[in-house]
C-alpha cells in the first residue's frame, strides 16, 4: 500500500488556513495553493485541451434534466480523470493532500471528488446558484483553483458568494480569480461568477461525502 506524502510546512500552513476558514466561516479563500510555475503547467493543461477541440460547453442539471443554457452558464469544460496527463495527476495528487488533511482536522468524512478544467471566454459568467444537487447532499465543500496569469480585478469574472448573516441581511462577498488562489465554501451556498472581460481559467469541483459509483 503506498502511504500518502505528508504535505511540505508551507502547504500545511495553507491547508490549516482553509480549515479554519471553512470552520470558522464557511467560506476559505487562500493564495499560494499553487506555486506561479504550477499555474502555468495547469493552465497550459487548459489550453491544449482547448486547442485539440476537448473542451465542451458546460451545463445544468444531471443525467435526463442537463441541459447547456448559455443564459445561465457559459464556461466550456473538461473533467479531470486520473491517468489523463501529468498535469491532471499532479492536480489530483495536490487536493488529495488538502482532503487528508480535512478530514484529519475537521472530521469532514469526504470520501471522493470530482474535478473538471473550465474556460470562460470573454464576456461569459455563471448566474447565481448552488452546487448542492436535487435529492442528494452527496456535494460538501465546492472548491476552485485558480488558473489566471497576470490578472487584474478589471478584468471581472470574480467569485461572487451569497452570504446569510445571523440578522438575516445577506452579506456578499467578490473573489477576483488571481493565479495560484484556492477559494473553498460549502457547497450549499449559493454564488455566481461575474461576466468575465477576459479569458478566465481555473479547475473546479467538489468534495464529496460518498464515493462516485
Amino acid at each position: 500500500m503506498n502511504m500518502p506524502i505528508p504535505p511540505s510546512t508551507s502547504t500545511e500552513l495553507i491547508f490549516e488556513e482553509i480549515a479554519d476558514g471553512l470552520s470558522q466561516k464557511g467560506v476559505a479563500f487562500v493564495d499560494g495553493f499553487f506555486s506561479p510555475d504550477e499555474v502555468t503547467i495547469l493552465a497550459n493543461r487548459v489550453r491544449k485541451l482547448d486547442s485539440i477541440g476537448q473542451l465542451r460547453q458546460a451545463g445544468v442539471g444531471k443525467q435526463q434534466n442537463f441541459q447547456t443554457l448559455i443564459s445561465i452558464r457559459g464556461d466550456q469544460i473538461r473533467w479531470i480523470e486520473e491517468g489523463q496527463s501529468i498535469a491532471g495527476d499532479f492536480f489530483l495528487s495536490r487536493i488529495q493532500e488538502l482532503v487528508q488533511y480535512l478530514n484529519s482536522t475537521c472530521f469532514l468524512g469526504i470520501q471522493d471528488m470530482e474535478f473538471h478544467f473550465a474556460k470562460y471566454p470573454v464576456g461569459t459568467f455563471y448566474k447565481r446558484h448552488s452546487d448542492k444537487l436535487q435529492n442528494t447532499n452527496s456535494r460538501k465543500i465546492s472548491v476552485v483553483c485558480y488558473l489566471n496569469e497576470d490578472w487584474v480585478t478589471t478584468n471581472g469574472g470574480q467569485l461572487r458568494l451569497y452570504l446569510p448573516q445571523d440578522d438575516g441581511v445577506e452579506k456578499t462577498l467578490d473573489i477576483d480569480p488571481l493565479g495560484g488562489r484556492v477559494a473553498c465554501f460549502f457547497s450549499h451556498i449559493e454564488h455566481e461568477v461575474l461576466p468575465t472581460q477576459q479569458e478566465r481559467l481555473s479547475a473546479t469541483g467538489w468534495l464529496l461525502n460518498e464515493k462516485i459509483l
